[in-house]
Order: structure tokens, then C-alpha cells, then sequence
């Protein structure tokens, strides 16, 4: 098992990555009661990629079909804009918008895919290709990465308060449409690359099950943030290292060993209350 490790150390390695910034980021998602539009804009982000996909199979030329998350930046960014600025006057109820950005994205990309060039174009569309991440991969996610996680550490205070009292952040003069637009794009830049090769399914999970175990488990706001990126790192290298050894998918075993760390959380919250 150690052999196959680390022979595919620079998977392992982006996976930590997508993990570390996905879990940070989730807490405000699921704190915000916000987790179906995380949700969207994964959406959104392979419509971008299964774009890219089938210009490939049609013989597009240029840097779109060799670059797919030049389209799921950009797809990603339009949901962003949607979801931060663009409800707040809508007559239509948020979870509606919600809904059919998340049906129409979802249904577009698999049109797109069935047309696409590319033969496990499906699989890389739900799962993602962990196991096919380099060095240059995982270097270009951290280089994302670093900087979004720098602006939640410079700006942890602001975010958690418009997250928490949006009424009294106003009425102490804070731009809270500014600072949620800026808490959407990180979450959607982050969303965009990690798309590319972890896949809908374990974007996901990492925007949401590590912030439920970390809510669980902790007893104060830096706790649910330590507790949340421990928990999606441990379900990342646990769930990558029984992959290998036992041929599994690597992005479902993750996201079943971040559902075990859920279960075990719940029950320690349930010993502590008893």
C-alpha cells in the first residue's frame, strides 16, 4: 500500500489541497444555510467543463477545448454574480432560482457530455480524476488555494458577521452585498478548480459533510473550522489510501469515510449530552 502511494503522492498531494480548502470554505456554506447554492454553482462549474468537452468533440479550436477550467472559471463567476447580487430584488422565491439554476446547469452538461469527445468524459463528470492530478495540478491548486484561504484569515471577522447579523452589520455601516459577493467568489474560484478533477460528488461533500462534523464536535467558532479541515484532510487521506489497495474509486471512498467521521461526530455529540 505504501508503494502505491507513493507512486501516486501528487494525487494524495492535490487531493489535501481540495480538502484544506473546500472544508475551510464549507462552514460558512452550511453556516449560511447556503449549501444548495455551493451545490449550483458545482453545477454550473461542469457545465463549464462539459462545455469545454464538446468542443472538443466538434473540432473546436483554440484554448477553450484544451483548458476546461477556463469555461468552469467562467461559468462558475456568471453563478457567482447570480446568487450574490442578482436575487436580492427578484420576485421569484431564492430556493426556486436556486432550483433552476441547479436543474437547467445539470441538464445542459450532461447534454453536453453525451456529445463529448472524450471517452470516460461521464465519469470524469461525476467522479472527477483524482488519481490523474500532477505535480503541476496540485501546485496550481495551492497556488489558488494560499491566497483565498490568506483572505478568510485577513477577513475571518467581517465574513462571520455578515454571515451571522447581516440587520446589525448594515447598521454599522458594513457593504454587506460587498462582502457577500467576495465570500461567493472565493467559494466559487475554489469550487471552478477543484471541479476539474475531484468531481461534483466530492466538491460537495467537501463543501459540506467536514463543516457537520465540525458544527458537531466543536464548542466554539475556531473549533468548528479546526474540527472541519481536520475532518475533510482525514476523510481525504484515509479515503485515498484504502482506494488504492483495494481498487475502489477514490472520490467515492472518500466522500464514505467523510460520512463515517459524520457519524462518529454525532455520536460523541450524543455521549457528551448524555
Amino acid at each position: 500500500m505504501i508503494e502505491a502511494i507513493f507512486l501516486f503522492r501528487d494525487a494524495l498531494y492535490g487531493a489535501l489541497v481540495i480538502a484544506l480548502v473546500c472544508s475551510a470554505l464549507g462552514v460558512y456554506v452550511v453556516l449560511r444555510r447556503i449549501v444548495f447554492v455551493g451545490a449550483s454553482l458545482a453545477q454550473m462549474s461542469t457545465l463549464g467543463i462539459a462545455t469545454s468537452f464538446w468542443l472538443a468533440g466538434v473540432g473546436g479550436a483554440g484554448v477553450l477545448p484544451s483548458k476546461p477550467v477556463i469555461l468552469s472559471l467562467l461559468a462558475t463567476l456568471l453563478g457567482v454574480v447570480f446568487f450574490a447580487t442578482g436575487m436580492r430584488r427578484a420576485r421569484i422565491p431564492a430556493d426556486a432560482r436556486i432550483g433552476v439554476a441547479y436543474v437547467v446547469a445539470g441538464a445542459l452538461a450532461i447534454l453536453f457530455i453525451a456529445k463529448a469527445a472524450v471517452g470516460e468524459a461521464h465519469d470524469i463528470f461525476l467522479q472527477g480524476n483524482i488519481l490523474g492530478i500532477t505535480r503541476s495540478d496540485w501546485l496550481v491548486l495551492l497556488g489558488v488555494s494560499v491566497p483565498v484561504l490568506l483572505v478568510h484569515v485577513l477577513f475571518y471577522k467581517e465574513f462571520l458577521f455578515i454571515s451571522f447579523d447581516q440587520e446589525t452589520a448594515r447598521t454599522l455601516g458594513y457593504r454587506v452585498e460587498r462582502w457577500t459577493l467576495l465570500l461567493y467568489l472565493t467559494i466559487g474560484l475554489s469550487i471552478a478548480f477543484a471541479m476539474q478533477f475531484a468531481g461534483l460528488m466530492l466538491v460537495f461533500d467537501f463543501l459540506v459533510l467536514p463543516a457537520v462534523t465540525g458544527l458537531l464536535l466543536a464548542r466554539g467558532m475556531g473549533g468548528v473550522f479546526a474540527w472541519a479541515i481536520g475532518a475533510g484532510l482525514a476523510a481525504a487521506g484515509i479515503g485515498f489510501s484504502l482506494s488504492l489497495p483495494f481498487d475502489l474509486p477514490t472520490g467515492p471512498a472518500i466522500v464514505a469515510v467523510s460520512g463515517a467521521l459524520v457519524i462518529v461526530a454525532w455520536l460523541v455529540r450524543r455521549l457528551r449530552e448524555r
